[in-house]
């Protein structure tokens, strides 16, 4: 048991500080165009949020989708199986990257003033995002590459790739903001460069002995079979990222419906908390995802069962920890922001309300990357997609028509107590044990 905890530990540590670090990328560009390009340059740059999102998201499930792959062969002590899947991964990455960048470079202009662009804001908004599409391929090649190393058995290696990225993004926004004057765009080749140069550091540890994913020219040849699982295997994770952006989303139009801007700019301050609680909640399951994977494939079903309750566990303690973090925190987090007055007042009083939604959103976080390890996709889709399209619309436009403001406050509380109970079912009922074996890749 003890050494269980020690494994743990090792995984999942490493995991929440590289996802906080991951999150930081979007801050760090905010905070640099914002002081040195102005607040329309920052205007524009928001509105293409959406559209790189949805890029990272691609990225992101058939990298994550390949890493479970990789997990589960490994434990299996299928070293061939484990470099079929890295290959494969890498291959679809790149066919992906060319069919999603290419039509999205040509029409560009209308998908963005679909998103809202103002005339004034186009320009901006255009030159920033054709830099982000054009390297989209290194983008999805970063996260695939992390996400496999962490799944490798090297969590230590992925996170510190992730820090060298970032500290790069940094020092590059720096350069080619305030030294060369580029605005907007001189933060997209920034974001570009340093995670092409975490591409680079990736593909030394590949070529290293610290790993035994040595690929070969047939391993880049991935079967339709192997495409598709990788495929099925990271649906959950596109779920991850698109509820984040329908979160957003639809928040910030109950927000204005039923609060003006006064209500808008108050939920900043709330989605300020739930980002950060959202990343260490996210780094927690996602460190768990390699352990439950490598059990299920060597079929020690202990083990990976033991892994989800010290996932569980820890997610909820963290979850009350969080809950009292912004209790203590309710008044001091608007004024950070500059927010002043009724506005404080009432972001002060969604963070108190809000804030009990984190004793639930780390078990359903956790649940949802666990099943999607052991096989069970239906289920960790059922917890993912069931929050973007099911509880959490359900709630965000019912409560607010009895309870105005405060039935936004209370939608994110109450659907992930719903997804709570949900997972109860799953775990407590349905059955915790993966028995169906795995198939060939």
């Amino acid at each position: 048991m003890k050494s269980d905890f020690k494994l743990f530990f090792k995984y999942v540590g490493p995991s929440m500080f590289g996802m906080l670090v991951a999150g930081s990328y979007s801050i760090v560009d905010t905070i640099f165009i914002g002081r040195g390009a102005g607040e329309v340059a920052l205007a524009a740059i928001a509105i293409t949020w959406p559209i790189i999102m949805l890029f990272w998201a691609v990225g992101d499930m058939f990298g994550n989708g390949a890493a479970v792959l990789v997990a589960q062969a490994r434990g299996a002590g299928n070293e061939a199986r484990a470099r079929k899947a890295f290959g494969g991964m890498l291959s679809i990455q790149a066919v992906a990257s060319i069919l999603l960048s290419v039509p999205a470079f040509v029409f560009i202009e209308p998908i963005i003033k679909l998103s809202g662009a103002t005339p004034e804001l186009m320009p901006e908004a255009v030159n920033y995002s054709k830099i982000l599409i054009g390297g989209c391929g290194v983008c999805m090649f970063m996260s695939g590459c992390l996400s496999v190393i962490r799944n490798d058995g090297s969590p230590a290696v992925a996170m510190w790739l992730m820090v060298a990225g970032l500290l790069g993004n940094v020092f590059l926004d720096w350069i080619f903001i305030f030294k060369f004057g580029w605005g907007g765009p001189g933060a997209a080749w920034a974001t570009v460069v340093a995670q092409g140069f975490s591409v680079l550091l990736a593909a030394v540890y590949f070529a290293s002995p610290l790993t035994k994913l040595k690929i070969s020219l047939s391993d880049l040849l991935p079967s339709p079979a192997l495409v598709w699982k990788i495929f099925v295997t990271g649906i959950p994770i596109f779920g991850n990222i698109f509820a984040i952006i329908a979160m957003l989303y639809m928040h910030n139009f109950q927000s204005l419906k039923y609060g003006a801007v006064a209500g808008l700019a108050a939920y900043t301050a709330v989605s300020c908390l739930e980002s950060l609680g959202s990343m260490l909640m996210t780094g927690l399951a996602a460190g768990i995802q390699p352990l439950a994977a490598y059990f299920y494939g060597a079929k020690n079903f202990v083990k990976q069962n033991r892994m989800g309750n010290f996932g569980y566990a820890a997610s909820m303690l963290l979850g009350i920890l969080m809950m009292f973090f912004c209790i203590a925190l309710k008044d001091e987090v608007p004024k950070w922001i500059g927010l002043s007055g009724e506005v404080a007042e009432l972001a002060a009083h969604g963070v108190l309300i809000s804030s009990t939604a984190f004793i639930f959103l780390g078990v359903v976080r956790v649940a949802a990357f666990y099943y999607q390890s052991t096989g069970k996709i239906a289920d960790s889709s059922l917890l993912i997609y069931g929050d973007s399209f099911g509880a959490l619309p359900l709630c965000l436009f019912t409560l607010p028509v009895w309870f105005g403001m405060d039935g936004v406050w209370l939608a994110m509380p109450l659907s992930r107590a719903m997804l709570f109970a949900m997972v109860v079912y799953l775990w407590f009922f349905k059955g915790r044990r993966a028995k169906k074996p795995i198939s060939e890749v």
